[in-house]
């Protein structure tokens, strides 16, 4: 019994100073998934968006492959426009990108424009969409720079920090249009606007095919981050 107290208190004199030392040290904390890392962890920031999303957007319906008059050439929205629902899942880094993603929307086609008469081909007016996404972004960055007095008034508008938070892609899949599948490739970007938000602008394009002829849209979308 004599030897165990010796034994005790020896211990004791021993972890004292330690605890005195260690509530002395700063404390650590957790440190959020930086760049280079995939996977859940702080949700969507600007380099580091991986996981669950699901947002709504509006799709332009061009008559045919050429949209280069944009929008105030009647291209972009030539024969009507579409609202959609949209999500998926995605991994970003802050330089790879990939996801798959399903759309959903309603078309509401005109029958005429600038004058001509357009052959809108009939035919169911939802559209479906199931795309592979696969970007790359070549401005990476794991700071966000301070925007300027009477410059940029938020973080996102300094030019650094909105190609950090932008990731060009590649995008290919199928169409359900018109009561028609087709085959569609486009680009599109990908740019988180807020933690939890980013917005998604993709251009796709569908060749000749099935009796369609060739045609083009333009979806602006936003989506929450999960």
């Amino acid at each position: 019994m004599f030897k165990r107290s010796i034994i005790l208190g020896a211990a004791l004199a021993v972890l004292a100073p330690l605890s005195a030392l260690a509530a002395d040290l700063p404390v650590k904390y957790a440190q959020p998934n930086v760049i280079g890392t995939f996977g859940a962890g702080t949700g969507c920031v600007p380099q580091n968006c991986s996981g669950w999303y699901a947002g709504f957007g509006i799709l332009g319906d061009g008559s045919n492959e050429d949209v280069n008059g944009g929008i105030d050439g009647g291209r972009v929205f030539s024969t009507g426009g579409a609202l959609k629902l949209q999500g998926g899942y995605q991994l970003w880094n802050g330089q790879w990108f990939a996801a798959v993603e399903v759309g959903v929307g309603y078309e509401f086609t005109t029958n005429a424009s600038q004058g001509a008469i357009v052959d809108r081909g009939g035919g169911s007016r939802f559209i479906g969409t199931e795309l592979v996404k696969l970007g790359y972004n070549f401005f990476p960055s794991t700071q966000a720079a301070a925007p300027m007095p009477g410059q940029s008034p938020t973080a996102i508008t300094v030019p650094a920090n909105l190609l950090a938070s932008s990731t060009p892609y590649l995008t290919m899949g199928g169409m359900q249009r018109r009561g028609v599948n087709e085959w569609v490739t486009g680009v599109g970007v990908q740019t988180v606007i807020a933690s939890g938000w980013a917005t998604d602008i993709k251009y796709l394009h569908a060749p000749a095919q099935q009796g369609q002829p060739a045609t083009s849209v333009v979806m602006f979308e936003l989506n929450k981050h999960f």
